[in-house]
């Protein structure tokens, strides 16, 4: 099969042929689709479990895939040969991923068929980033005519956020190059803010005087996001996606800082997919790509320069 990975940790990604995998008794084959591109593909090529999680080589990149169940082990219950599955399959050992047109993955992992009126490419695109995102708005619990700052609004976490607090009736203020205000103004949100254009901090403090509802920040640094979480009224609540709260000193002014670490289940995948097709969530696929231009989409992740969801069509 064709598949984009590495030889070694730290090595460039590239197109190779592999074997076709053989699903275990309590794994499914899923012949792909689509592939979903995620900063964290990038972030396992550099090492984030080198020591920590067994691995094999070559690596096949990729976390996010939507396709057809084409096998099943033995001892598989959940799925069927022949139905539309999508998730996330990243499990030990690493490196059996998605960009590739095969992946066989544990029936227990964050997967979940595919309802009839949701694609496949779009159905790649949610896992990783639209849960996080759902893990998000669940931590911050707001309600219509809130406040909600979300911080790296273009990338796939914080779009996705956009479009499920807008569709609530949250005012959204997102922040963005000028290249993503029509793709984020799209998705509902209200304001949408240049961070190049001066002090963030105070100019959403200038134009929101009785303070947030709540901050998602999915790009800041320590000093950045306290700052920002400053903004956010009593009671309220502050995520990042970062890993840059100090969750140690519990709730500062009122306000309580959350370093977001979701857990991927099926179940919230499931709300994911009926929320697209009941219309209150669009999935913002911005580019797809060709799977020989796997290295390319990984390189401009690393880089920043993505915009929205891309998503590879494996087929």
């Amino acid at each position: 099969m064709r598949a984009v990975a590495v030889r070694a940790f730290r090595t460039v990604p590239e197109l190779m042929e592999l074997p076709t995998p053989e699903p275990k008794d309590d794994e499914i084959l899923i012949r792909l689709e689509a592939a979903g591109v995620n900063p964290f593909d990038w972030k396992l090529i550099d090492g984030l479990f080198e020591g920590r999680r067994p691995h094999v080589f070559p690596l096949v990149v990729g976390l996010d895939g939507a396709g057809t169940v084409a096998a099943v082990g033995g001892a598989v219950r959940r799925f069927h040969v022949g139905e539309r599955v999508a998730g996330q399959v990243l499990h030990d050992p690493v490196g059996t991923g998605t960009y590739a047109e095969w992946t066989a993955a544990p029936e227990r992992l964050a997967l979940a068929r595919i309802p009839d009126g949701l694609s496949a490419r779009s159905a790649a695109a949610l896992p990783t980033s639209g849960m996080t995102a759902l893990g998000a708005l669940d931590e911050l619990a707001l309600g219509r005519g809130a406040t909600l700052l979300v911080v790296g609004a273009s990338g796939g976490v914080g779009s996705i956020a956009t479009a499920l607090a807008a569709a609530s009736g949250v005012h959204v203020i997102a922040t963005a190059r000028p290249a993503s205000r029509g793709l984020l103004q799209g998705l509902g949100a209200a304001e949408v803010l240049d961070p190049a254009e001066g002090d963030l901090a105070d100019r959403v403090r200038r134009a929101h005087g009785d303070g947030l509802s709540g901050l998602l920040d999915a790009g800041s640094d320590r000093p950045t996001f306290a700052r920002l979480a400053a903004l956010v009224r009593r009671g309220g609540v502050a995520v990042t996606t970062m890993f840059v709260a100090d969750e140690a000193a519990g709730r500062i002014d009122g306000v309580r800082r959350v370093n977001l670490d979701f857990q991927p289940r099926a179940e919230t995948l499931e709300r994911l997919f009926s929320a697209v097709v009941a219309g209150s969530l669009t999935v913002p696929v911005t580019r797809v790509l060709p799977l020989a231009d796997g290295p390319r989409a990984i390189a401009e992740s690393r880089a920043r320069t993505a915009v929205g969801k891309t998503v590879l069509a494996v087929r």
